[in-house]
């Protein structure tokens, strides 16, 4: 208790420094425990979180490669198409689970009075494809990599994508249930791809808005490049009406696309060397939006957390400078009371700890307070920062303990300084300090210490007598 008391008298006589130590571990531990929390969070980020990743893998044609090599620009895409067979080949190769959706594209003619949702005869190029874009997809999952960006269902339901049966459903745009008087419900017909004489009748389960809005309706070019005349149909349907069939992948306005799910990153890293190995060539590209979507928001993190490592780096040897300036200058001022202490019979030991105390009463409140402040700010910044969606930035009980080992460690080196502090301290150099220059008093010339000696006029008396 008496140590406790003497170390807050000492703290209270040297305010100054106490106030500049307690901000500076305020400062340090919340910077710190802030900075290393974005850090862990990349760490996690690279590793743990991108290992459990399920990755999407397309393949596609690098057609600035083709047309670069190629010796007239007229080229016959659908020779360069994959087919199913191919696709099952590499995927087989590939020796890891995969699980595929796709969507396929088609063109074709409205039967009867039905019309196109934009454009008309006069305004198409020599290059029509045709009245509508007919897609089949397997999966609902599908529809996130649909060409136009997708759509969003307004009204109505979507296709039955498990029916193993063909179906007359079929989702139709605003537009083109607009341009029709159309609603859900009601049926329309297209030409039959495999015989020009017959029809296909469908109904509407469902109206979409589309993704691609406005921007991508043109009247330039047919009416089945037009986003809101893409009808969207079940895969089974799709190939049941042998619209699969009516041209070649690669054709004008017949589009194939399967996309591989893998369970990792590794089994896509797998599949991209095993599609090579089987005679996949370089015209061909691998790629995988999904890690590339996740590698681009970890990227900015990653750059974060660079920069974090260096102002953790900068703040706490700032701080470790000031607190040992600090300390020094307390020191500094401590030779009359070490020496006193000592004078009494004070232990060198017990000296050195009473200082460790003094320094422990200023960094305790201070790490506790920039621990609040630490987490409170992690946990306000942690849905903003890169990343927020994959991996939180807020600090863990393990990353406290690692900055309160840290400072524990500090107080043990300064419990050491302290200790060699005040063993090598030496009594005369308070002796040192005290010199005379001339005798404490001078017969001759009548001063004491240097000044002049005064005498009264009753003391002249006495000596004339």
């Amino acid at each position: 208790m008496f140590i406790l008391k003497e170390a807050w008298g000492s703290i209270a006589r040297h305010k100054v420094l106490s106030i500049v130590s307690v901000t500076t571990t305020v400062v340090v531990t919340a910077a710190t425990l802030m900075g290393l929390a974005i850090v862990e969070a990349d760490t996690t980020a690279r590793t743990t979180a991108y290992d459990a990743q399920k990755v999407n893998a397309i393949i596609s044609l690098d057609k600035a490669k083709i047309e670069k090599k190629s010796n007239t620009t007229n080229i016959d895409w659908s020779n360069y198409e994959l087919s199913w067979e191919q696709y099952s080949t590499y995927a087989e190769a590939a020796g890891v689970t995969i699980n595929a959706y796709y969507y396929e594209t088609s063109d074709a003619k409205l039967s009867g009075d039905v019309k196109a949702a934009t454009g008309s005869s006069d305004t198409k190029s020599t290059t029509a494809r045709g009245d509508i874009s007919v897609v089949g997809t397997s999966s609902k999952t599908a529809t996130r990599s649909l060409p136009d960006s997708g759509f969003t269902l307004v009204s109505g339901k979507t296709v039955d994508y498990t029916a193993t049966t063909v179906s007359d459903k079929a989702v139709v745009s605003q537009a083109f249930a607009k341009a029709n008087d159309y609603k859900v419900g009601s049926k329309f017909k297209i030409a039959n791809p495999s015989d020009a004489k017959k029809t296909i009748e469908l109904t509407i389960s469902g109206i979409y808005k589309n993704h691609a809005g406005s921007s991508n309706v043109s009247t330039k070019y047919s009416d089945a490049s037009n986003a809101n005349n893409t009808i969207y149909v079940s895969s089974y349907t799709f190939m049941g009406n042998g619209f699969y069939t009516a041209t070649k992948p690669g054709s004008v306005g017949h589009d194939l696309r399967i996309v591989f799910e893998l369970s990792s990153p590794k089994d896509y890293n797998t599949f991209v060397k095993k599609a090579r190995a089987a005679g996949l060539n370089s015209n061909y590209i691998i790629s995988s939006p999904t890690l590339t979507a996740y590698q681009s928001k970890v990227s900015s993190l990653t750059t974060l957390a660079n920069a974090m490592k260096i102002t953790v780096i900068v703040i706490g040897s700032l701080g470790a400078i000031i607190l040992l300036v600090c300390l020094i200058l307390a020191w500094m001022r401590r030779n009359e009371d070490i020496g006193m202490l000592i004078g009494i019979g004070v232990g060198r030991a017990k000296i050195a700890w009473r200082y460790t105390v003094e320094l422990l009463m200023i960094m305790v409140p201070g790490v506790l307070v920039g621990f609040g402040i630490g987490v409170g700010l992690s946990f306000a910044i942690a849905g903003n920062i890169p990343a927020s969606q994959v991996v939180r930035s807020t600090p863990d009980l393990t990353l406290m303990k690692y900055v309160a080992l840290g400072g524990v460690a500090l107080w043990v080196i300064c419990l050491i300084a302290a200790i060699i502090r005040v063993a090598l301290f030496r009594i005369n150099t308070l002796l040192d300090s005290v010199s005379y220059d001339t005798e404490p008093y001078d017969t001759d010339s009548g001063t004491i210490n240097g000044d002049t000696a005064s005498t009264t006029g009753t003391d002249k008396e006495e000596v004339s007598a």
